[in-house]
This record gives C-alpha cells, structure tokens and sequence, in this order.
C-alpha cells in the first residue's frame, strides 16, 4: 500500500482530463510563488477521523513543521511532515509515516526530499535528490533485501513540486484572482512518476470547525483511483480567507469510508487569523 492514508498532501495525487466547461488557467512562466503565506517556525497539526457508517472514529494525528535552513549560503526551507495512528486505532491500521524536503524560500522547489512508510505492517522509503538544472530527479528506493534501487526521472517540470512540498505550495495560490470552477495546474513528482494535476477553486464560504467558524475558499483537487483513493474530485479542502491561507478541514471519499483531517493546533503562523469570524 504505497498511497498513505493520513498524510493529507496525497490528496493531489492524480491525473486525469480536464472538464471542458471550466477554464484552465496557464501555469506563470517562472516558479517564484504568487504569495507568501507562512515562515519558519510554523507548527500544525490536525486530528484525522475515520468512518465507515454510522460512527465517526479518531484515528491518528498529522503535524507539519517548517524550519529555516541555510544551504551553500541561500535560504532554504526544511519542512516536515508526520502521521501516527492512535495506539487505539493501531490494531485496525498502524500508521507511522514521515515526509521530510529541502525547498528553496522564494520558489518552494525542493531539490532534497524523503519518504519513510510504516502502514499495517507494510514498510517503504524512497529518496529524490532533484538536480532543477537538467530537469532530473534520481530516485533511490531501500528494499527488504537490502538492496538499493534507483531510477532516474527525466524531463521533470521545473516548477514540479514533491508530496510535500504540494502542501506548502497550495497555500501559496492567490485563490482571489480565480474563480468558482477555475482549475489551477500543478505537477507532481511521487513514486517515480510525474503527474500533471489541477486543483478547481469553488468559491467562498463559511466553515464551523471545533476551533471556530472560519471564512474559508473551498477548493478540489484532482484525486487518481488507487488503494484507498477514489478517482475524480472526492476530495474537499476549506482553506482560511486570510493571509495565512491555512487549511482548516479536508474530507476525502476512501474506496472504503471515508477520513476527515480537522485544524487541532497551530503556532508561529505568519499572520493574525483574521479569517476566524466566531
């Protein structure tokens, strides 16, 4: 089971054709970010319930934590993210998962990332050292056996960004300048493979969470059938109407069930969270 359940980054994971009654936005010719919505010291973290009938359960947590760093002089980002099953919920699907990159400040192109699976007793690790100047990401892939696999990426987009740093990315969309039905593309690098993904931005609303009632934008990203993914836009993120464009609430449709990841806590945010109206 390669697709993680309860790392809400894979819900850009996908690829499929765009509907023609929509417009599609053409990506910026340069990776430099549309807005700045986070800094260093960032914290999040977000409670995930699982459902699978009338009852909903508390099946884990899932942090993302954003340091500076400096690498060869330049300003960098290092963002981490974890999830862990409840000791409760582990004896149905034991999760221990963490996505680790390197991402330059100002364009959110990662050149080092890491991802370490521990789900129901299924264990994976992939590595990708990007190189942005060729276009190419080698990959390295550590087996039971213990040996090494590798395989080299070509022709990679160069605004293309990896499972996490999708995330930070997100946040950076200048959703203002869309709207409702608009789809905004992305590329993704994951699993030896790149996908050419969008995200359709479907308006303003207000959205009560247990830390309050936000002003959200609602978005849907493009989801690819998979273990436990259901193909087409199942999925729904509300993301604060502020600076900070935090997301405050994903839901997603799971081939069985389906998961919510609420906003539990935040610290270091950039901005005051303005969006929260009660």
């Amino acid at each position: 089971m390669k697709k993680a359940l309860f790392i809400p980054v894979l819900f850009f994971i996908g690829g499929a054709s765009s509907s023609p009654e929509s417009a599609w936005i053409e990506p910026a010719p340069v990776c430099d970010i549309q807005k700045s919505s986070f800094q260093a010291g960032e914290s999040l973290s977000y409670k995930v319930f699982y459902n699978a009938g009338p009852m909903w359960v508390g099946a884990g947590e899932v942090y993302f934590k954003l340091n500076a760093h400096q690498e060869n002089g330049r300003e960098v980002l290092h963002a981490v993210s974890e999830a862990v099953t409840y000791k409760s919920f582990d004896w149905f699907f034991k999760v221990r998962d963490k996505l680790d990159t390197y991402m330059y400040a100002n364009t959110l192109q990662s050149y080092k990332f890491s991802r370490d699976v521990n789900e129901g007793g299924y264990t994976f690790y992939r590595s990708y050292d990007w190189n942005r100047s060729t276009n190419t990401i080698v990959s390295f892939e550590d087996r039971k056996n213990g040996k090494t696999k590798t395989e080299t990426i070509k022709n990679v987009d160069p605004c293309a960004t990896d499972l996490l740093s999708v995330f930070y990315w997100a946040r950076t969309i200048d959703f203002n300048k869309y709207k409702p039905g608009d789809k905004i593309p992305v590329s993704l690098a994951a699993d030896d493979a790149v996908y050419d993904l969008y995200i359709r931005y479907e308006g303003k609303e207000e959205y009560k969470t247990k830390l309050g009632t936000f002003s959200c934008m609602k978005v849907k990203p493009l989801l690819v059938e998979g273990k436990i993914f259901r193909s087409g836009e199942g999925m729904t993120i509300w993301f604060t109407d502020d600076e900070n464009r935090i997301p405050v609430r994903i839901e997603s449709q799971l081939l069985v069930g389906r998961i919510t990841c609420d906003l539990k806590s935040y610290s270091g945010i950039k901005y005051p969270f303005t969006s929260l109206v009660k």
